[in-house]
């Protein structure tokens, strides 16, 4: 007597491994987007009903591509697209839009955006274009330096760019031109305090795009901001011996 053969066990939904930030005012078209989208696998779909929404996602959650309307309350497209690429230039910004364009005059492209769609897209030319924006490489990719010395290194060549330090702390941005920290960002942090925070975190990946638009907030050389830092990061550690 045979015995019975067991089920097969159900293939397991593949993980999200990129976040897609779409952002419409008009809930209807948002929810069929939240619909059409489910079949794009490997990513998680946040939602926001304008730019001054999608600005608060942007500073809490790592985006890897954002999908945006122009015509929006609040915050519309243009301004988003403006502040997103000057502050995220790492994310890359696919605009639907049903206006033509004798009407935005490829303005998008001009502040950031990588691509413009006419709404409605059909879905699968939406999905390819994500799919295309998500494969994008940005500019580096550096595993296995410390922070400081990434730091250094740029600061010697003078360069001009923005980090993106992801830690199991979250992640932030560190904004340089000519190889010094003017700028930082953590969650709702910023400046000084941000940088701090961000110097303290224990071996990051770390990601940079060579690019840096944001004015300066941070006045410090760089070598007293890392001098600062480590002195911030030994107050913070516990003595030896303590519990």
């Amino acid at each position: 007597m045979s015995l019975p053969s067991r089920p097969r066990p159900l293939p397991q939904p593949e993980a999200p491994t990129k976040t897609l930030l779409v952002v419409e005012d008009d809930r209807a078209t948002l929810s069929l987007y939240r619909a059409g989208l489910k079949g794009l696998p490997g990513f998680k779909i946040l939602m926001a009903e304008n730019g001054g929404q999608a600005m608060e996602v942007l500073r809490h959650e790592p985006v890897h591509v954002l999908v945006t309307d122009l015509n929006m309350p609040v915050m519309d497209g243009f301004n988003l697209i403006a502040k997103a690429s000057r502050f995220y230039p790492q994310v890359p910004i696919i605009v639907m839009t049903g206006l033509d364009q004798s009407q935005h005059l490829n303005t998008p492209l001009q502040l950031g955006a990588i691509r413009i769609l006419t709404k409605p897209p059909r879905l699968t030319i939406l999905m390819d274009a994500i799919k295309a924006a998500a494969a994008l490489e940005p500019s580096g990719l550096i595993r296995g330096i410390g922070l400081n010395s990434i730091l250094q290194l740029l600061n010697w060549e003078k360069k001009s760019c923005t980090l993106t330090v992801n830690s199991e702390a979250g992640m932030g941005l560190m904004y340089l031109k000519n190889g010094e920290v003017v700028h930082a960002a953590y969650r709702a942090e910023e400046g000084l305090p941000a940088a701090y925070e961000i110097l303290t975190w224990d071996r990051p990946d770390i990601e940079f795009v060579e690019t840096c638009r944001v004015e300066q907030t941070i006045d410090l050389a760089l070598t007293e901001l890392l001098m600062n830092a480590a002195m911030l990061s030994d107050h913070r550690r516990p003595e030896f011996g303590e519990a």
